[in-house]
């Protein structure tokens, strides 16, 4: 969500764009809502991607750290 928000320029704009309240994509992005698959198929939507890429992402990040990218479990 976040790199949505820098590409749309706020989370208003990203927001009337996915056509969901700014609380909505701000809940998700500060992890306090998991959002749902229709949330997801429209930020894939703005991302112009597909769903599958869109949290295919996220699942191949999952093994890094997301402070430094060292992948976890490497000494």
């Amino acid at each position: 969500m976040r790199h949505l928000r820098a590409a749309y320029g706020s989370w208003r704009c990203l927001a009337a764009v996915m056509g969901v309240s700014v609380d909505c994509i701000e809940g998700i992005a500060n992890g306090r809502d998991n959002g749902s698959l229709a949330t997801a198929q429209r930020a894939a939507k703005a991302a112009g991607v597909t769903v599958e890429q869109l949290l295919g992402g996220l699942a191949a990040a999952a093994d890094r750290c997301p402070t430094c990218g060292a992948r976890r479990g490497d000494p």
